[in-house]
Order: C-alpha cells, then sequence, then structure tokens
C-alpha cells in the first residue's frame, strides 16, 4: 500500500522523478542527438494513478537528421528497441548517435517494457507473478499471460504511435519498422511477433536472446544441487529477484552494489559514463517490484549434466520459441530476421536452436540469418 510505498522510497531515496531525472541526465550527457521532445515525464510522474494502457510505457524518440533535411526520407524506417531483464531504455545509449549517423533509418525510438525501466509498474496483484506456496501476493500468471502482460502494451504503444508495421504496408505510405529486442526482450519481441503478426515489423533484430531451444533432457535435478546453486534455484522458485536484494541494501549500500555490478559488467566505462549509467541503474532497480517478477514466470534456471551439448545448462524460457511455431508464423509475417550473439555471451547456448529456426525461415524465402561478433 501507500504507507510501504513510501517507506521505500525514504529507505532507498529514490523516486518515480528521481528515476526520470537520471535517464534524461544520461542520456543528454552521453547521446549527441538531441531528442524529438522531452523525455515523456507526463505520463510518469510521481501520482499513482496511471492506467495500465500502452501510455504508461516510458520511452524516448530521436528523428534521424537525414528526415529532417530530406522530404523523401520519410520512407526510411522506423526502429523500436526493446531492453532486457534488470534493464531499461539508457542502456542503449551507445547505439543512438551511431544509428542516426548511419543514412538507414528516419527514426528511432527506445522503449522500457511495463514494469521495467521508467514505464508504470503495476502493482504485484497484477504483475506477472508465477503461483508459489506461501507467498504473500500470487497473481498466478502462467507463462502465457505473463508474455501478454509485456506484448499487449507495446502493441497499444505502437499503435498510439501510428507504428503499423505490417508487411511494409503494399500501399507504400507509412514507413518500414523494425523491432529490435536485447536478451529477455529478444524473446518478448519474437512473442510480440507471434502475437500480433498483422502489426508485425518488416525485420525483426534479436541480440543475445534468451529462450530458444526446449530445456534438455538430462536435467539436474533441484537436491542434487551443489549448495549454491540449490539455493538460487529455491530464491528463483520463491520470486525473489536480484532488485529485491538491492531494495534491501537501502540507499548507500544498494548504490554500492549496484556500481560494483556494473563496473564488473562493463569494465571498459570511463568514471563520469559509469556513474551516470550506475545512478540510473540504482533507480530502475529500486523501483516498486513488478515486470522484474516475470524471472520466475517466462523463464527457469536449469542446469543438465551436459550430455546434449548444452554444456551445463542455463536459463531456459518456460514456453521456448523452438516449439512455437515460430518458423510458420515468422515466414508469414516477417520479411527479415537477424540474430546476434557475442562470442563470450552466456546467452550462446541459444545458437545452435536459433540457427534452426533460421535456417527453417530461409527454406521459407526469408532473408534470416545468426551472426557472431567478437569481443562481444
Amino acid at each position: 500500500g501507500m504507507a510501504s510505498e513510501l517507506l521505500r522510497r525514504w529507505w532507498t531515496q529514490s523516486s518515480p522523478s528521481h528515476l526520470l531525472k537520471a535517464e534524461k541526465q544520461l542520456l543528454s550527457s552521453l547521446v549527441k542527438s538531441p531528442f524529438v521532445k522531452d523525455i515523456n515525464n507526463s505520463k510518469n510522474n510521481d501520482d499513482d494513478d496511471n492506467n495500465s494502457n500502452g501510455s504508461s510505457l516510458n520511452y524516448v524518440e530521436y528523428i534521424a537528421k537525414t528526415s529532417l533535411d530530406n522530404k523523401h526520407a520519410t520512407k526510411l524506417p522506423t526502429v523500436v528497441m526493446t531492453h532486457g531483464f534488470g534493464s531499461g531504455l539508457g542502456f542503449f545509449f551507445r547505439n543512438v548517435d551511431p544509428l542516426l549517423q548511419s543514412g538507414k533509418i528516419g527514426r528511432l525510438i527506445l522503449v522500457d517494457w511495463i514494469g521495467m525501466g521508467g514505464s508504470h509498474r503495476l502493482p504485484c496483484r497484477d504483475s506477472p507473478i508465477r503461483w508459489t506456496k506461501g507467498s504473500f501476493c500470487n497473481s498466478m500468471f502462467t507463462p502465457s499471460e505473463a508474455v501478454d502482460f509485456f506484448v499487449d502494451p507495446l502493441e497499444t504503444f505502437l499503435k498510439e504511435k501510428g507504428i503499423d508495421g505490417g508487411s511494409d504496408d503494399s500501399n507504400g505510405e507509412d514507413p518500414p519498422f523494425w523491432l529490435v529486442g536485447h536478451s529477455l526482450g529478444g524473446y518478448l519481441a519474437a512473442r510480440y511477433v507471434l502475437r500480433h503478426p498483422h502489426r508485425s515489423p518488416s525485420k525483426l533484430i534479436l541480440a543475445s536472446p534468451v529462450g530458444f531451444p526446449p530445456p534438455p533432457d538430462d536435467i539436474i535435478s533441484p537436491s542434487e544441487l551443489p549448495t549454491t546453486f540449490r539455493l538460487l534455484d529455491t530464491l528463483w522458485s520463491a520470486n525473489v529477484t536480484p532488485q529485491q536484494l538491492v531494495r534491501l541494501m537501502g540507499a548507500n549500500r544498494g548504490r554500492n552494489a549496484v556500481s560494483r555490478a556494473l563496473r564488473g559488467r562493463i569494465p571498459h566505462l570511463d568514471s563520469h559514463d559509469a556513474d551516470l549509467l550506475a545512478d540510473y541503474l540504482f533507480h530502475i532497480t529500486v523501483a516498486p517490484p513488478s515486470g522484474e517478477f516475470a524471472m520466475n514466470s517466462l523463464l527457469e534456471p536449469i542446469i543438465s549434466k551436459g550430455k546434449s551439448g548444452n554444456g551445463g545448462g542455463g536459463v531456459f524460457a518456460r514456453e521456448p520459441l523452438e516449439d512455437m511455431g515460430i518458423v510458420n508464423e515468422l515466414s508469414t509475417s516477417v520479411k527479415q530476421v537477424k540474430i546476434l550473439f557475442g562470442d563470450h555471451d552466456w546467452m550462446r547456448f541459444n545458437e545452435p536452436s536459433a540457427t534452426s529456426v533460421v535456417q527453417g525461415l530461409r527454406r521459407r524465402g526469408v532473408d534470416a540469418n545468426v551472426s557472431v561478433l567478437n569481443n562481444a
């Protein structure tokens, strides 16, 4: 309720306006291109009367200079980028200027998934929580309902922004639309296309996506796992997220933990950039829990004996893309599919499954490929 929310804000020294300020500071300091309009604070003020329609998605929009200078450039695609678990639109700061200067795109929209980043955080009873015994707040979402939780607001948002996709529009009126998803955002972007084929992008780009292969057959049961893994499995099943641990730490210790984790993950950042990013990451991490519960309703950690070539396991989708007739579905709605992994990518165990999907798409005439980027 209201009291616990006030306590959380006091303990973490964070609020929606702090979050949006940190996001604005990050983007205005590290991105040269100006956004089209101010980051949409109007929908994300400190009031709690947000409804859960598409407008409650936080987004930032940029227009490429070529589009501003040249009337004919309106045919250039609109690119919509979606982030991964525990992340937010601010993490795309490095991609904005190169994309806008490439001459290949007309406008760029970075968007936060509902319940994540700076988007509206729904109360726990409306958030995608998987059923667990003894949990104080069970919305009992199935994996399919958890997918709808994210992709329906995205569809509403795209409709509101006049982004229709749908086979590059045969009448040639609307510019094409490309959808980019990173990590969990890659899984959700693919599920969006499966759910809303009539409003599909012409190009789907999945960067380090989670959720392609079905889990291996030779799963090690939790009771046989080493203690650390058993603890992870227990916390995961109990809907305990990394964000909750940071919230418990409070303002100072929480900030230090986030900052250390960030520098560990992206060691090459200079200290000014790292401070801006850490401040932003802290605020999106300690905001009220909502979308993060998808960790357990959409995904599960699995350790395997490694016989099936998946070497040790990883995080798998409860509804794997490979099992969803994805080749049939995508081949009728999307013209191009690009899947990217880094050579040191912990999602790379998805590569064999993604490759077999891509081969199926190619056989059906879709321009599809999987690439592995070096030193990534």
